[in-house]
C-alpha cells in the first residue's frame, strides 16, 4: 500500500476501528465487490442497481456503511492499513480528494481507456474538480449545486418580481440582489432587529464559498499555496460580508416565513417537498444566484473511486462503470443519491421526477447550473477541516467588529498555509 498522510485523522482510534471493521468483513468473499459510503438514508434504488448488476454479471456485491463523511474517511484509511480495503469508495470531493492525495485511490486513466468510457459525457468542471495534477481519481455521479430558494408570498407582498431562472443571462446583478434583499427586510417597529430578513443565509462563514462570483480563489490549483490574503479574495469577501455588516439583511428562518430567500444546495429540495406535504412550508420556488463579476454556483462534486488495494479490480471496474457511466445503472444510483446527476439520461429523469414531486418549482434551475459550476478547491483534500475552522474563526472576528476583512485573513493566513502543507 502507498503511504498516506491522514492529518489529524485517526491514530487514536485506528486500532479500535480496524478491529471493528475486520469483524464486520471477515466473512466477505474475496470476489465480492464492496462499495463503501454513507448510504443509510438512501432510497431503495441503490439496492435495485446492485441487484441488476449482479444479475447481469454474476458478480456479488456488498455495501459497507459509513455514518457520515468523516467516518467514511476514517474507515477507508483504517481498512486500507489493515489490508481489507473496500473496492469502491463513494464520497464528496473533500473526502475523495484527501484519499487521492494520500495515495489510497488509483488514477483512472488506464481504466477509462480499457473500459471505453467517453469522458466527454461528464461536465468538464466535474472532471477538473476530481483531478490532481492532471490525473482523474474518480468518476462523477452527482453535483450538490447552490441555487436560491425564495418565498413567493413574501415576494408578492413586497411587490417584488419572481427570481430569474437563466444562469447565462445578465439578470440579478450583485447590486440588484442587495437592493432586493434590503427591500425584503422588514423592521416594522424600528428596533433594529428585523421581523423579516431578505436572506436566511449567504454561504459559509460570511461567504468564503462564494468567492467564485468575483473570479477569486483562496488556493492555487494544486492546493499548495494559500491565496486568501490577496486583493481579489479580500474584495470578494468585502462584498459578501457586507450583507451582514452594512446591510443587515441576513437572518430569520425560511421555513418560518422570516427569511424571503435562502441560497442553499440542492438537498434542500427534499426538505421543502417534505414540508409542503406536511402543510408546513410557505409557497416557494427556486431561482438563480446573483452575478458578481461572473455567475458562479459553488458546487460539491460527488463521485466513486477505486482503491489501490482493491482485491477485485476487474470486477470493481465493472461495477464502477455500471453505477457511474451506463445509463441504466446511473439512473437508479442517482435516484437513490438524490442530488443533481451528471449523465444526460439521468438529468432528464431528475427533471421529470422533481416536476412530478414539486410541480412548478423550477427544479431545472439546478440542472442548468452545470454551466456555471465553481469548485471551492481549498476544501478538497488534506487540511480541509482545519481551514474550515480557521475561516469560521476569521468570520467571528469580522462579524464581532474585532477585525476588518483584510486583518482577519492575515491573522489566519500562516495557519491556513500550514494546514495545506500538512503541518
Amino acid at each position: 500500500m502507498k503511504g498516506v498522510k491522514s492529518g489529524p485523522a485517526l491514530l487514536s482510534v485506528a486500532i479500535i476501528t480496524l478491529f471493528m471493521v475486520m469483524g464486520s468483513t471477515q466473512a466477505t468473499a474475496s470476489d465480492k465487490v464492496t462499495l463503501i459510503g454513507p448510504f443509510a438514508t438512501w432510497g431503495p434504488e441503490l439496492n435495485q442497481a446492485l441487484k441488476m448488476f449482479s444479475a447481469r454479471t454474476g458478480i456479488p456485491t456488498e455495501i459497507l456503511q459509513a455514518t457520515g463523511w468523516p467516518d467514511l474517511l476514517d474507515k477507508v484509511i483504517t481498512m486500507s492499513a489493515g489490508g481489507i480495503a473496500p473496492d469502491l469508495v463513494y464520497g464528496d470531493n473533500p473526502r475523495i480528494m484527501e484519499l487521492a492525495e494520500g495515495g489510497l485511490l488509483q488514477p483512472l486513466e488506464g481504466f477509462v481507456a480499457t473500459s471505453q468510457i467517453n469522458l466527454k459525457t461528464y461536465p468538464a468542471a466535474a472532471l477538473e474538480a476530481l483531478s490532481i495534477r492532471g490525473k482523474l481519481y474518480s468518476l462523477p455521479t452527482a453535483l450538490s449545486i447552490h441555487a436560491n430558494f425564495y418565498n413567493e408570498e413574501l415576494f408578492a407582498r413586497g411587490g417584488v418580481d419572481p427570481l430569474p431562472t437563466d444562469w447565462m443571462s445578465d439578470a440579478l446583478s450583485w447590486d440588484e440582489f442587495v437592493a432586493l434583499a434590503k427591500k425584503l427586510t422588514v423592521d416594522a417597529n424600528g428596533d433594529g432587529v428585523p421581523e423579516q430578513y431578505g436572506l436566511g443565509s449567504f454561504g459559509y462563514a460570511g461567504g468564503f464559498n462564494m468567492l467564485g462570483m468575483w473570479n477569486a480563489t483562496d488556493v492555487d490549483r494544486d492546493r499548495t499555496r494559500y491565496l486568501g490574503n490577496t486583493p481579489e479574495v479580500i474584495r470578494a469577501l468585502t462584498f459578501t460580508t457586507s450583507l451582514w455588516l452594512e446591510h443587515n439583511v441576513v437572518g430569520g428562518n425560511f421555513l418560518q416565513n422570516t427569511a424571503a430567500m435562502y441560497p442553499v444546495q440542492v438537498y434542500y429540495l427534499n426538505t421543502m417537498v417534505q414540508a409542503t406535504g406536511q402543510g408546513s412550508a410557505p409557497a416557494w420556488n427556486v431561482g438563480i444566484l446573483p452575478k458578481g463579476d461572473v455567475r458562479a454556483s459553488q458546487t460539491g462534486f460527488h463521485s466513486i473511486g477505486m482503491t489501490v488495494d482493491s482485491k477485485n479490480m476487474t470486477q470493481a471496474g465493472q461495477l464502477l462503470k455500471f453505477l457511474a457511466y451506463e445509463p441504466e445503472g446511473v439512473i437508479l444510483f442517482t435516484r437513490a443519491e438524490n442530488r443533481v446527476p451528471v449523465i444526460r439520461e439521468a438529468v432528464r429523469d431528475y427533471i421529470r421526477r422533481w416536476s412530478e414531486q414539486a410541480p412548478g418549482s423550477n427544479a431545472f434551475v439546478f440542472t442548468e447550473a452545470a454551466n456555471v459550476l465553481w469548485d471551492w478547491r481549498i476544501v478538497s483534500g488534506k487540511g480541509a477541516n482545519q481551514i474550515l475552522s480557521l475561516q469560521t474563526e476569521a468570520w467571528n472576528l469580522i462579524r464581532s467588529g474585532q477585525k476588518g476583512v483584510a486583518d482577519a485573513i492575515a491573522f489566519i493566513e500562516p495557519r491556513a498555509q500550514a494546514a495545506l502543507s500538512g503541518n
